[in-house]
């Protein structure tokens, strides 16, 4: 039996060392059965969490990703990988996870309010965010991390340990295990059927009971099969593979699309969602493979151990070794 694994190293600017650079190390695990994978910063349990305790709760004074305290408590990107430390775009900065799971994970923050509901988020914030990410993927892509994967977590009950809104964002050599997955799937069904599933699902799904409406460049609809509770999806209409492929007009399209999601999932007493960005490489996939969102709600309560990393992107982030909590365990034996 091989038990595999490798390494990767994110490099920062630390805020917390006056900026010196800090290096933090992921294990990537492998089951020796499925394949699934696993990441572990055993870091990460320094994380600072805060929980939504009501409507009315005061905003946290050192929350670093209000604007009177981001710039002096977010860390920053080498300068091999992005000059100027952080991106900005509109009203939004993106600057490396003071806790990651890859080499390449980022944070954008969209948005100045600490607390939002979920209709009370700006189309322009959603672009501004989404644009930033995608800068960022082209920049990494670049440097050899073609793969990309952006996930929102909001709310501490789907998983998100800071209340002010933000997106994440990752990079790799290779892909994350959901979308891959995802991706050879479309690539089966297109040596199969000779077509593209993403066009069938459109041509099937526009007019069905599960359809929710269009915006520029994307269908949106309830899924047949749904993987979590009230979840909808939105398909490139124009087949892009790639989120790095759409042009302005459909830029636009998403984030109007994901902010009518929001209002309506709140509508229906919704307060948390986890989303997804299922995007693939620009100029592969062209024939078989279109870019995806995918939203669901998640219950309200305290933080949850599955956010978009596991739920959408098919991976386990975790703090702890399993070496170090069986010779714990093992005392009882």
């Amino acid at each position: 039996m091989r038990l595999e694994k490798f390494t990767e190293c994110a490099r920062i600017l630390d805020p917390r060392s006056g900026f010196s650079e800090g290096r933090h190390e992921i294990e990537v695990r492998i089951d020796p059965l499925t394949g699934a994978t696993c990441r572990i910063n055993i870091t990460r349990t320094a994380r600072p969490k805060q929980i939504l305790r009501g409507a009315e709760e005061v905003v946290p004074s050192k929350c670093p990703f209000c604007p009177e305290n981001l710039e002096r408590e977010t860390p920053k990107f080498t300068p091999d990988i992005i000059p100027e430390g952080r991106l900005k775009s509109g009203g939004a900065v993106l600057f490396p996870n003071l806790f990651p799971l890859s080499d390449l994970h980022g944070v954008c923050v969209f948005t100045p309010a600490h607390k939002l509901d979920l209709d009370k988020f700006l189309k322009e914030e959603i672009y501004d965010g989404i644009t930033c990410c995608r800068r960022f993927f082209e920049i990494v892509g670049r440097k050899g991390a073609p793969f990309h994967f952006l996930g929102w977590n909001h709310l501490s009950s789907s998983g998100a340990s800071l209340l002010h809104p933000h997106f994440q964002v990752m990079a790799f050599k290779k892909p994350l295990h959901g979308p891959k997955s995802c991706f050879d799937a479309s690539e089966r069904y297109r040596r199969g059927e000779g077509r593209s599933f993403w066009s069938d699902l459109i041509s099937s799904e526009r007019g069905s009971p599960r359809y929710i409406g269009e915006t520029a460049g994307f269908l949106w609809f309830a899924p047949w099969a749904p993987t979590g509770a009230f979840e909808v999806m939105g398909v490139s209409g124009d087949g892009k593979a790639s989120l790095l492929q759409l042009d302005g007009r459909e830029m636009e399209g998403l984030s109007a699309g994901i902010v009518k999601i929001l209002g309506g999932l709140w509508n229906l007493g919704a307060t948390s969602i986890t989303m997804a960005i299922i995007s693939w490489p620009s100029g592969e996939g062209a024939d078989w493979f279109s870019m995806n969102v995918r939203l669901m709600v998640r219950p309200s309560g305290s933080i949850s151990d599955r956010a978009f990393l596991e739920l959408y992107g098919g991976e386990v982030g975790l703090t702890t070794l399993p070496e170090d909590y069986a010779k714990a365990l093992r005392e009882r034996f």
